[in-house]
Formats: structure tokens, C-alpha cells, sequence
């Protein structure tokens, strides 16, 4: 799990990266439109959702889906990635520091790292708080997503096809899940390591308990464990 969360991280980075370069080499024009394009392509569960932005891609710009096709998809894209990703979207922490020390940098070498130690020592206590402050068995974000799609699956309708694989009509299509694997052909269960909204129709339909069906990684008690080792004070330069 831990390697798949790296793995996701780098991904991630790379579109990031990749929209960059593809601004500086190929076209300013429309950037606006085609950034918001690009990063729903990133995000795509399915091939299907991915192949009709790069479509709306191609119609402003065919150098772009040429070039991002040249770059490979599978290493931007979640939906031609190659290894099981998580559901957290993130640069990596240097992006978060970076837009945080803009005044600070001018310090001296020895002052900035300690204002940056202080910085994370603030953030680790402030996560650890609302993780303490939590009463749900999953961290907040978890659970908010959780519940969404709890309220999602309301109006589906299940229909078993043996003990382990169901079909769940949702809004006229039909979506695949296999509890056994802890798949859905929506992708969102076993990339984002959480029930989506298919998955707990049929959960509901068996009454089973839907905590044995997300990441421990989600839970209350790892997400303390994240935030468990403090950040040290250094001692003054004299001593």
C-alpha cells in the first residue's frame, strides 16, 4: 500500500510537470480551457471518460494530444495507469512549503530551517487535532466521500448473479461488482480503496458492514499513527 501511494504521488507530479511543458512548447492559446481538460483527463476513472476529453483536446489542438500521447498516458493518467492508485491527489509536500515560504526565503540558511521546522511542527499539530476531534471510524475527508456516496446509491437497483458478483443499474447503466475483489467496473472501488456509490448499493442489499471494505489507511487509528512522531525543538545555537 505504502509503494502504491508513491507510485500515485509520482504520477500525479508528472501531470503537473507535463501541463507545464506542454504551455511552454506548444500553445499559450486557450490554456485556461485545455488545463481544466487535461486534469479531468488525469483524474478519468475509465478509458471511455478519458477518450472523450483527449477528443475535446484534439479540437483545440492537435499537438497537444500528440504530445501527450508521445509522453505516454500511462504515466499521467489514472485511467492508463498500470499500477492500483489511491484516491489522493497531491503534488508532493515541496509544493505546499513552496507557497508558504515566499517572504521567508530571503532568510539565512540556518533561520529558514527553522521556521520551516516550526511550520511543519504547526501543521502536524493541527492534523493530529482534527484527527483526535474526529468521531467517525474514518479521517473526515474519508468519511465525507464515504457518505456522498452512500447518498449516491439510493436509487440503484441490485441484481445478484451469484454470491459474490452483482449488477447495480445506476441512471440506465449497468455497473459490475465483485465484492470478493473489491472491484467495481466503475474503477472507483478498487482505485480509490473505498466503496463508491455501486458498491454500496450492494452492501446495503446484503446488510454486510461496509467497514471491511476501505483501506485501513483511512482509518481513525492510522491516520493518528501519521502524526504521532513529533517534530523536535532544536536547542540554541550557543548550546
Amino acid at each position: 500500500m505504502q509503494r502504491q501511494h508513491c507510485i500515485h504521488k509520482y504520477l500525479v507530479v508528472s501531470a503537473y510537470g507535463i501541463y507545464g511543458i506542454m504551455l511552454k512548447k506548444i500553445t499559450k492559446k486557450n490554456h485556461l480551457l485545455l488545463k481544466d481538460i487535461f486534469f479531468a483527463m488525469a483524474k478519468a476513472y475509465t478509458v471511455e471518460k478519458f477518450d472523450y476529453h483527449i477528443a475535446e483536446v484534439e479540437k483545440i489542438d492537435k499537438r497537444v494530444k500528440d504530445y501527450l500521447m508521445n509522453v505516454g498516458y500511462e504515466r499521467w493518467s489514472r485511467a492508463y495507469s498500470t499500477v492500483n492508485e489511491t484516491l489522493t491527489m497531491t503534488s508532493n509536500i515541496a509544493e505546499s512549503i513552496n507557497a508558504t515560504l515566499k517572504a521567508s526565503r530571503e532568510l539565512p540558511v540556518l533561520p529558514l530551517l527553522d521556521y520551516i521546522r516550526q511550520l511543519i511542527g504547526r501543521w502536524n499539530v493541527t492534523n493530529l487535532k482534527n484527527v483526535v476531534e474526529s468521531f467517525t471510524d474514518l479521517g473526515k475527508k474519508y468519511d465525507t466521500m464515504l457518505m456522498e456516496n452512500l447518498e449516491l446509491s439510493h436509487h440503484m437497483k441490485v441484481t445478484p448473479s451469484t454470491s459474490y458478483l452483482y449488477s447495480v443499474l445506476d441512471k440506465g447503466k449497468q455497473r459490475m461488482v465483485f465484492l470478493k475483489d473489491r472491484t467495481c467496473s466503475c474503477r472507483r472501488f478498487q482505485l480509490d480503496e473505498l466503496p463508491c456509490a455501486h458498491a454500496w448499493a450492494v452492501l446495503k442489499y446484503k446488510y454486510f458492514d461496509h467497514i471491511e471494505y476501505f483501506s485501513v489507511y483511512y482509518t481513525r487509528k492510522y491516520l493518528l499513527k501519521t502524526y504521532e512522531i513529533p517534530i523536535y525543538p532544536v536547542p540554541d545555537e550557543s548550546t
